[in-house]
């Protein structure tokens, strides 16, 4: 699979505008990293005071709370993120973001498929040494798609908003910040581990399994020659495989 990522990508190499000329050091991606988690805490409480006001009960709402979160969520890592590449005198293309082939997208379609297989035997392992997390369950049954309609919303938004915006942020600038400072090997690590990180703002076991996502990210973008479109779909497949299966085998 790496060699056909590798001989595949060899077709997909920048152009003079696209090569990474311009670049940023750990101290900024990590600055970005910590503000991000500010502004999704801030976000957050914002919009649940909000809802509160509408008397809807966030433990148990009427709707998937995801189609609100996710929206607010992304906007305010995109902004941030670009705010910070902006600082840095980069763009979008600089973090990444670049057209790819249609033999190479269907390749990201496998490998997402392969990383749901690998993060599912995480979570297990996880459920099967600790037990089940009444929080897990939960969270699921608060943001999972409950009709048709929703689920095809959510995965809209995965594939165009959350796989795009989520790369450009811990591919693009925080693990390509992290390369420039401490190397490939170690900022794909530091990367990862953040990324991971990252999503215990939704639940603590959510860790574990992010963190082997992330590192498949983050190898893809190397082994693609950091374009961050490859891992933008295999991320966004990812999550929507993901939400297809808490649809009609999950709770509702």
């Amino acid at each position: 699979m790496v060699n056909q990522i590798n001989n595949v990508s060899s077709t997909d190499k920048p152009d003079e505008t696209t090569e990474h000329k311009i670049v940023w050091k750990a101290r900024s991606a990590f600055a970005c990293y910590i503000i991000v988690i500010a502004g999704i805490l801030l976000a957050s409480m914002f919009v649940g005071l909000i809802l509160g006001q509408f008397g809807i009960d966030l433990m148990d709402p009427s709707f998937p709370l995801a189609l609100i979160s996710i929206p607010v969520n992304e906007l305010v890592i995109l902004v941030i993120t670009l705010a910070f590449a902006r600082r840095s005198g980069a763009n979008i293309r600089h973090l990444g973001l670049r057209r790819v082939s249609i033999r190479l997208s269907l390749i990201m379609i496998v490998v997402a498929v392969a990383m749901l297989t690998l993060t599912g035997a995480v979570a297990f392992a996880q459920t099967t040494i600790l037990g089940p997390d009444p929080s897990e369950e939960m969270f699921s049954k608060m943001v999972s798609p409950r009709t048709p309609l929703q689920l095809v919303i959510l995965v809209a938004l995965s594939l165009a908003v959350v796989g795009p915006v989520e790369e450009l942020f811990a591919r693009g600038y925080l693990q390509g910040g992290f390369e420039e400072s401490f190397g490939k090997t170690k900022g794909w690590l530091m990367a990862s581990f953040l990324f991971g990180m990252l999503h215990a703002l939704n639940i603590i076991r959510a860790i574990a399994p992010t963190l082997a996502a992330g590192l498949v990210l983050g190898l893809i973008w190397q082994k693609t020659d950091r374009n961050t479109t490859t891992s933008a779909i295999v991320h966004g497949v990812y999550n929507s495989i993901a939400l297809a299966i808490a649809f009609f085998f999950g709770a509702w």
